[in-house]
This record gives C-alpha cells, structure tokens and sequence, in this order.
C-alpha cells in the first residue's frame, strides 16, 4: 500500500502490538512523516480481568477445587486470600495499570518493572504503586522479582524485550510465585518457563500468548500440569470488534481536525 499510495500520511495498527509491521516500520515509516496509531487501550479491560483471573485460579487452588468434586472427596483445605499479597507488573502501560486498578481493589499491593521508573510521578490516572525498578537493571529486576506473590507480564514485543523474561528472572522469583503472561508471547524464555514450572521454581504460570502460535502439540509446555495456558483469546470479547474500530475512530477524528493522534505509536521504540 505504502508502494501504490505514495500520499499516505497515517497507518493504524487495530491491535496494541505493531510487532507484526516491525520491518515496514523499520524499512518504510521510522525515517517518514507517515504517522502511526495502534489500539492501545482497546483492550486492556478484558486482559486485566484475565490477569486477576489467573490469579484468582492459583490462589483460591481452583484445579484442586475441581478435582475433588470428582472424586467426591471432601476437603476442607485452608483458603488463601490475595489481599495484602504483592503482584508485580511487568510492563507498566495501559493493561498493566488496568490490571493494577483491578488489584488494588482486591487488596493487593503493587509494584512495576519498567524501561522509565521516573514516570510514575506524572501519571496521575496510575494507580499508586509501592515501588518501581528500572528494567535492564539486574540489580533492580532481582530485587523486583524476590518480592512478587504475582508477576504480570505485558511487554510488547521489541529488539530490546525479546526473552526478556529469562532464567534469571524465574531464578528471582519465590518458590510461591505465579507467572501471567498477556503481553507478547517472545517476551518469555520459555525454554527457562518450562524449566522452573517443572523444577518447582515457581509455583505456576497462566499463558495466553506463546512464541509461536498455535502452541506446537510437541511443546512441553503442554506437560506442565502448574501451567494455566489460553488460545491468546484473552481479549477475544463479544464486542472485540467494536472496541478496536471505536479506538481507530477516535484517532481518525483526530487525523482529519489536523491534531495530534490519539494512541500515537514511537515508530523508534516500537510500541
């Protein structure tokens, strides 16, 4: 399209991730004028609910719940609670302060790994976070990951994120920890997921997004009985549709008013 329509001045990705335009972006619109919107927000009610789902589903031994029933056993185990507990955000952008607003109702104390600590103070619709540490920092991640009940993970996709969730983040984590991944699927070593699901080195994950998708039958992550795993359908809602073309409305109001976009995209970042 960039080809035959030369006069071209804005792309909009409907969905928040622009991972799948990287190299038109990179090639084609980094050095032009062409801006670029993506449908940051559209979605991040229905993934927070996901997250606190997931978290609800560890917390509160759901699986075990289930199996009981079927074996009609009677087992009056102590229910944990989530208040008071940590939930640690990966990523602090849209979904992850929906889903801190969801956590923060539940009790939930809160803290966020991200690239620019110093953005908190500015960001006055976030809910108020305990702490916040700079991503790339070991120092900082270490110390972010030791005190995380829940970790969230919601990072783009982008050259600096790739497997940004490694071994030695899952090795900082609590033998307790629950792992929610809803952001990109990349982001996750999962060579190192599968690992510390297997050893015990964390307790359990839920994944909704995967390096490859479909999930291939031959992972072994489908092995992992502690692994709560989705079809990236998390924000695959009934009104999916009308979210994302209400988010490219919004921006097409204001490309044609001459202002500026509405989820205006860093074509340099990525995201």
């Amino acid at each position: 399209m960039l080809d035959a329509h030369p006069e071209i001045s804005w792309v909009h990705s409907f969905s928040a991730g622009v991972d799948g335009i990287a190299d038109v972006i990179r090639e084609r619109l980094c050095n032009s004028e062409v801006g670029l919107s993506n449908g940051r927000g559209a979605f991040s009610s229905s993934l927070a609910e996901y997250a606190v789902a997931a978290m609800l589903h560890f917390n509160k031994q759901l699986t075990r719940c289930e199996g009981n029933r079927r074996k009609r056993k009677w087992d009056k185990f102590v229910m944990p609670v989530v208040a008071g507990k940590t939930m640690g955000l990966v990523g602090f952008g849209d979904i992850g302060k929906a889903t801190a607003k969801l956590a923060a109702a539940l009790g939930l104390r809160l803290v966020a790994l991200r690239r620019h600590p110093e953005k908190q103070t500015a960001e006055l619709d976030a809910p108020k976070l305990a702490a916040t540490y700079e991503s790339g920092n070991a120092t900082a991640e270490q110390a972010f990951y030791a005190q995380c009940d829940y970790v969230v993970c919601s990072l783009p996709l982008t050259s600096h994120t790739r497997k940004a969730i490694s071994a030695a983040s899952f090795a900082s984590m609590k033998p307790s920890c629950v792992f929610i991944s809803l952001g990109r699927g990349a982001v996750v070593d999962e060579e190192a997921l599968y690992a510390a699901l297997q050893s015990g080195q964390i307790a359990g994950a839920a994944c909704d997004v995967f390096a490859t998708e479909p999930l291939p039958d031959d992972s072994p992550l489908w092995q992992c009985d502690n692994l709560l795993v989705t079809a990236h359908n998390a924000d695959m809602t009934e009104d999916y549709f009308a979210l994302a073309v209400d988010t490219w409305r919004k921006n097409l109001d204001a490309w044609l008013r001459g202002a500026p976009l509405i989820t205006p995209v860093d074509k340099m970042q990525g995201y």
